[in-house]
């Protein structure tokens, strides 16, 4: 008899565990009947109902053995404990499981992480059972998927999908941490092409990865969230071309829907695919890797063709190279002589105007007014609360350039990687800002020269300034020629051989190009250029940091020690350049001279001796050119070792 009560109330307690979070519960029932009320959700109800319907044979039995004593009253409580002694093994895993779930607080896809664990089982009627949860639940991880990949929706009301939008995110952790927060009593369904007002808005959505279920890998995840914000970019351009174009009948409307569409109609095979998932009785990985590999070839294959067709991407590359990289240094030299006409007395928000009305009129002057469509320059208000004063080089640290970017590739210039572009920017441009302040020395210089008005100390002026625009002009140099072009023409031949193959050949060489046109090799390829090209100009800092900027305020600054020399090397130009300006006595000025010479030889020291131990790493040819260039016939070297002797 004891043992019959035993099984029982395991089974019990199963079944009162489904009747609190089953799919007719609501949160006030579960925390008025539920002790330590667990938060519930859309994989919880798909657990409970996956135990329910495990459990048909056991209620079936149940009523065949009230149907058998009814008729013959009889039977022994052998008889009723041999039957329900089938089914203890049964209720004892399932309170088990139940038990898990209760003591980790289980939520969302760490519910299809659980039971993958525990689905294996020496026992039939177990693995049947556990089968039939598991199915239950991938069915509502599957719906979620297919919804994500095919129409950028998230179907996911209490925040237990692996990919979250980051204010979800948040929300979703507090209420975790509360303890016994439930969940919102509303069923909604975040749709992002309603979401999103703008492109960028596709960065708000990322990867929880403490909701990732283990069996599926971070790349897998990573695959899975790039197609789901691929999608938003169709969307969110579809929605604003259907406002912003006309069009005269509907032969001409479908044709440029088909241009622009994403799927092309293709959306149910795909959607077939990934339900097909739902059939695997043993989960296969490779199956879901396979269908996500799938799908992300047909869309990165499709954003290519639009990128490069219709995007017109080499020439957006070389717009960045042009602005960003400084390409155009003809403009940005007028900028900066744009700049020394604004009045240092009036506020900064005027000042800010000034600097902005500085680029367009530079831009006018040298005729490139057509690209300041997509470039403009601004410096963030944020940034306008700190005194310039507290700033090493003024406004030229807080300068950025913001880039109107063409449909569709938002997703190639990210927020971060249009901010790594921002602090290559500010850095060329701060050599560049040297290289006019020491010119202008030159000139004046010049200027005395040709009035007979040379002072005293004019020849180590000079001799320092040589020096410093020596030091200036090979790192320019090298940065634009040796780092930029070497790098950039890897991409843009790259890139052009596809173009030109593409207009110019025929069926085989279109072919090729449609095996090679992948968005996402252009796009690895476009993130190896930017790093390579952040690193050779010393502008990167601790990986564990997550930080590649300098020059974006005075308490940030790259660890690297040749940036750290370089920058101080800026500083001894910075205070040449203003001593010269202030016009004080011989006695002051040949004394500064002095110290600022002493400064310099040391500083060029340090650095030749640090391009020397890096230059032995491989793939460093550009750091051999640039030690070469300036240490020409080992001019620095021998000379600090003659002074030092």
């Amino acid at each position: 008899m004891d043992d019959i009560i035993k099984i029982v109330n395991l089974l019990r307690n199963v079944a009162k565990f489904s009747k609190i979070y089953g799919a007719n519960q609501n949160s006030t029932n579960i925390v008025e009947t539920d002790i330590e009320p667990l938060q519930t959700g859309l994989y919880l109800k798909a657990f409970v109902n996956g135990i329910d319907d495990s459990l048909d044979d056991y209620v079936t039995e149940i009523s065949d053995l009230e149907r058998r004593y009814i008729q013959n009253p009889t039977h022994s409580l052998l008889f009723i404990y041999q039957k329900l002694q089938e089914y203890e093994p049964l209720a004892t895993y399932l309170t088990k499981l139940i038990r898990g779930i209760r003591m980790y607080k289980l939520h969302g896809c760490t519910i299809v992480q659980y039971i993958q664990k525990n689905s294996l089982h020496g026992d039939a009627r177990i693995y049947k059972a556990m089968k039939t949860i598991q199915a239950s639940v991938n069915a509502i991880f599957l719906k979620q998927l297919t919804h994500w990949i095919l129409y950028a929706k998230l179907i996911d009301s209490y925040g237990e999908f692996f990919i979250q939008s980051s204010e979800t995110h948040n929300e979703s952790a507090t209420e975790s941490e509360k303890g016994t927060s439930i969940g919102s009593s509303k069923h909604t369904t975040t749709s992002l092409s309603e979401a999103a007002s703008n492109y960028a808005d596709i960065w708000r959505y990322e990867i929880c990865y403490d909701l990732l279920p283990q069996y599926l890998s971070s790349s897998w995840a990573e695959k899975v969230l790039f197609i789901g914000q691929t999608v938003l970019i169709f969307k969110v351009n579809s929605h604003k071309s259907n406002k912003g174009v006309h069009t005269w009948n509907k032969t001409e409307n479908n044709l440029f829907k088909s241009e622009l569409s994403l799927w092309n109609e293709k959306e149910h095979i795909y959607f077939t695919k990934i339900q097909d998932l739902q059939n695997d009785i043993d989960l296969n990985v490779s199956h879901y890797e396979r269908v996500i590999d799938e799908i992300k070839l047909y869309v990165t294959t499709r954003l290519s063709e639009i990128a490069i067709n219709q995007a017109d991407l080499v020439q957006q590359l070389r717009l960045v190279k042009d602005f960003y990289l400084i390409g155009r240094g003809e403009l940005f030299l007028e900028f900066i002589r744009q700049t020394y006409i604004i009045n240092k007395s009036i506020d900064d928000e005027n000042r800010v105007r000034d600097f902005v009305k500085a680029f367009e009129c530079a831009a006018q002057g040298v005729g490139v007014t057509e690209d300041l469509e997509q470039f403009s320059l601004c410096i963030p208000k944020t940034n306008l609360d700190v005194d310039e004063s507290t700033h090493e080089f003024g406004f030229f640290q807080l300068i950025q350039l913001q880039y109107k970017i063409n449909w569709p590739l938002h997703l190639l210039f990210s927020p971060k990687v249009i901010e790594r572009y921002n602090v290559l920017f500010r850095f060329l441009l701060l050599i560049k800002k040297m290289q006019y302040d020491l010119h202008m020395i030159w000139y004046q210089h010049t200027r005395e020269s040709k009035a007979n008005a040379h002072k005293a100390n004019q020849s180590q002026i000079i001799h320092l300034r040589n020096q410093l625009m020596f030091f200036v002009d090979n790192l320019q140099y090298y940065i634009q020629v040796d780092v930029l072009e070497s790098k950039c023409k890897y991409i843009y031949l790259e890139t052009f051989i596809k173009i030109f193959y593409h207009t110019g050949q025929y069926s085989i060489l279109m072919n090729t190009i449609l095996n090679k046109a992948d968005f996402e090799q252009i796009q690895r390829a476009h993130s190896i250029f930017q790093a390579n090209v952040l690193s050779l100009c010393f502008l990167l800092t601790d990986e564990n940091t997550s930080k590649t900027n300098i020059l974006h305020s005075t308490t940030l600054h790259s660890s690297n020690p040749v940036y750290l020399i370089i920058n101080e090397i800026f500083h001894i130009c910075e205070d040449f350049c203003n001593l010269k300006a202030k016009g004080e006595g011989d006695e002051h000025i040949d004394k500064s001279i002095n110290e600022l010479d002493e400064r310099f030889g040391g500083l060029i020291e340090q650095l030749i001796n640090l391009l020397v131990g890096l230059k032995a790493a491989p793939c460093t040819t550009p750091l051999s050119q640039l030690l070469l260039r300036l240490d020409f016939n080992h001019w620095f070297s021998i000379r600090r070792k003659r002074e030092s002797s």
